[in-house]
């Protein structure tokens, strides 16, 4: 197989989705060589659009979501503008939303309607909730953070103040998990020649992100022992500052992992200390232990702390900032920043693509798009004449972005 091939050719996407939780995902199937049309408001487009910051009026945010893909700003609920999405659906492998429950359906774009143009399309989406269920039936809005909270993704590390979200935001992961449902969807079609829905949450998606210690807190009265990682990990603190920066440990992987990090650290094996030799002991006394270990690490700077506790075989790590870890040379390795030009804008530095296949690799071809740069573009592709292009236009249904700016100057 040709590497400039693309794994996704021949798939296209209407994607109606907005802000985070659907456009990750769809970037990514965009990166791989899907066409992604991405249906917008006329005059407004993504609320990500106008969520800055922004260089030279393009939002940072939308530009880091929507390469890749092609704009079409169209009217949907003008009934000129239903039609044009009706004629979009017939020629479309996937449509898919990110929209409150309901709101597709109230435009004539639900699932049973779409089907009947379309019976191999797959109709993906992820709302706050779910498909069923309290939440679901009112219709309730959400968004990440709310998600978190009622997942269980919020912590209290300070019992004097109100607890605060933890985790990754749950927009990212359902993002990803809608896409790998899109993709199982358009494999079983392969076998079957029918689409079919798909849906998933942002409060599902941040449960099961719980995977590991889940079932740990859903049986807690059952535990009979605690030990081994688990043990390690809920004694050792995970970040500890050095003389320059931060470092963090992990005490995973070992049957005493006291034992090697001390020693490592030069403070001789604290598991028998008798204030550390049992766990019971060491969770008696886990500030004095972590006290001990956070002294000693002060004495010298991460890259120090790195070379010497990675020959003794204790994992670590530096802590990063976003910036610094741009800049890190593995993040570099593995082509997480990527090199893209806007048209009026300039050089922008992107996240790449995290999932890497070596026969048909990802490809960042286009910066996101104008607001209806594709416009007409892509209606003329559905059999659509540049009469009534131009007609659809005339009414306010279509809205096609102006050309572009020369490049700003440095």
């Amino acid at each position: 197989m040709h590497p400039s091939e693309s794994a996704l050719s021949g798939i296209r996407v209407l994607d109606f989705t907005h802000v985070y939780q659907g456009p990750v995902g769809t970037q990514i199937l965009a990166d791989y060589g899907a066409d992604v049309i991405k249906v917008e408001r006329p005059g407004a487009g993504d609320w990500s659009r106008r969520w800055g910051p922004f260089v030279h009026g393009v939002s940072l945010p939308f530009a880091g979501l929507n390469r890749n893909k092609r704009s079409v700003a169209i009217d949907v609920k003008s009934p000129l503008g239903r039609r044009a999405v009706y004629d979009l659906v017939a020629k479309a492998d996937v449509v898919v939303h990110n929209f409150r429950a309901g709101v597709m359906e109230k435009l004539g774009f639900g699932y049973d309607e779409l089907a009947r143009i379309n019976p191999r399309l797959v109709y993906a989406w992820s709302g706050g909730w779910g498909d069923r269920g309290p939440s679901a039936d009112r219709a309730r809005g959400g968004h990440d953070l709310m998600a978190r909270a009622e997942a269980g993704w919020f912590v209290q590390p300070d019992r004097a103040k109100p607890p605060i979200p933890a985790g990754i935001s749950a927009d990212y992961a359902a993002g990803l998990m809608l896409m790998q449902g899109i993709l199982m969807a358009l494999l079983a079609r392969v076998r079957t020649g029918r689409g079919q829905r798909v849906t998933t949450d942002l409060l599902s998606v941040a449960f099961h992100a719980h995977s590991w210690e889940g079932p740990a807190e859903m049986n807690a009265e059952r535990v009979t022992e605690v030990s081994g990682v688990i043990a390690n990990e809920s004694i050792i603190d995970k970040s500890f500052a050095t003389s320059d920066g931060y470092i963090e440990i992990s005490p995973v992987f070992s049957e005493n992992a006291l034992r090697d990090i001390s020693v490592a650290l030069g403070l001789g094996d604290l598991s028998t200390d008798a204030r550390f030799v049992t766990f019971e002991r060491q969770a008696e006394n886990r500030v004095t232990l972590n006290t001990l270990l956070a002294e000693r690490l002060r004495a010298k700077t991460t890259s120090e702390w790195l070379v010497e506790l990675e020959a003794k075989g204790v994992l670590c790590a530096r802590i990063n900032t976003i910036a610094e870890a741009a800049l890190d040379p593995q993040i570099e390795a593995n082509q997480m920043v990527v090199e893209m030009e806007h048209p009026s804008a300039g050089h922008f530095r992107l996240l790449g693509t995290p999932v890497r296949l070596y026969g048909t690799p990802p490809q960042p071809r286009v910066f996101a798009p104008e607001l209806g740069r594709h416009s007409r573009e892509v209606l003329l592709e559905c059999g659509y004449s540049v009469e009534q292009v131009t007609d659809l236009e005339a009414q306010g249904v279509v809205h096609t972005a102006p050309a572009a700016a020369a490049p700003a100057a440095s």
